[in-house]
């Protein structure tokens, strides 16, 4: 059945959370990429989120907004947002579709995009949503079932007719990015070409890492069983965390924490200013 969604050449894609949280709506992305042939996508993200614009191979623009309901957001003034809205409205988009967790709620952003003009709204919603949504899905998480994020994502878009047989997270490294990367590997004494494993012991929420006794059995059981370098990697704000975790005698573990860093992959990058 073919519906407006089909054809809608210019979708805006709203997930202003972090940078991991974008990862997680790529499968979904690039299932609305597939949806119409020659259909441009714009992302609407947090300044975290739109660091990985030149690595999103399903889109086209990446806009970058504090919004004023999400968390560790910096205070605007009224005018931003209103020239933000404006500006929204100058690209006539046909369609926004709202990426949140089940925690959060799709409507504020919902209003933002119909304050642009935007003809198609979609987003799962919790309180009625009335006209704020052409396209809602009353949420089933956490009541009825809790799914994967890009399961998540992906179940939201396919109400909408966009399917993919590829759900794996979409990243494409620049080539420069893979030889700084692996100059780092062999000034550490790494073959970049031989086995070795990257390890990521941080995470933003408390809730999602691992005890650091968790991280130093984790490296003991690698080393037992493949015996390869081990490469654990964070920010420079995860140092404490990361020198924190045992290291079993005899493996070969190596620290890259606060060495790699987005902002060297992308210089271009400047936030819009919307006033």
């Amino acid at each position: 059945m073919t519906t407006p969604w089909h054809t809608a050449r210019h979708l805006l894609c709203v997930r202003l959370d972090s940078l991991g949280d974008v990862l997680m709506c790529t499968p979904a992305l690039r299932a609305l990429r597939a949806q119409y042939p020659g259909r441009r996508l714009t992302l609407l993200t947090s300044p975290s989120g739109a660091a990985l614009a030149p690595y999103l191979a399903d889109v086209d623009t990446v806009l970058a907004y504090e919004a004023p309901w999400m968390k560790s957001s910096a205070p605007e003034t009224r005018e931003h947002h209103l020239a933000l809205v404006e500006a929204l409205a100058a690209q006539r988009f046909d369609g926004a579709v709202i990426f949140t967790c089940y925690s959060q709620n799709a409507l504020p952003a919902a209003l933002l995009c119909q304050l642009a003009g935007i003809p198609l709204r979609a987003a799962y919603y919790r309180e009625k949503p009335y006209q704020l949504l052409t396209d809602g899905i009353s949420d089933p998480e956490p009541g009825t079932l809790v799914r994967h994020e890009v399961q998540r994502q992906l179940d939201l878009v396919r109400h909408l007719g966009a399917e993919t047989a590829d759900e794996r997270l979409a990243f494409t490294p620049k080539r420069e990015d893979v030889a700084k990367v692996h100059a780092q590997l062999r000034a550490a004494g790494i073959d970049p070409a031989g086995r070795w494993f990257a390890l990521h012991p941080g995470a933003s929420a408390p809730a999602r890492r691992y005890p650091q006794r968790h991280w130093s059995t984790l490296l003991h059981e690698l080393q037992e069983r493949i015996g390869c370098p081990l490469v654990l990697t964070g920010g420079a704000h995860e140092l404490e965390l990361i020198e924190g975790i045992a290291r079993p005698a005899g493996a070969r573990v190596y620290s890259f924490a606060g060495r790699l860093h987005w902002a060297n992959s992308v210089p271009c990058w400047r936030r819009p200013r919307w006033s």
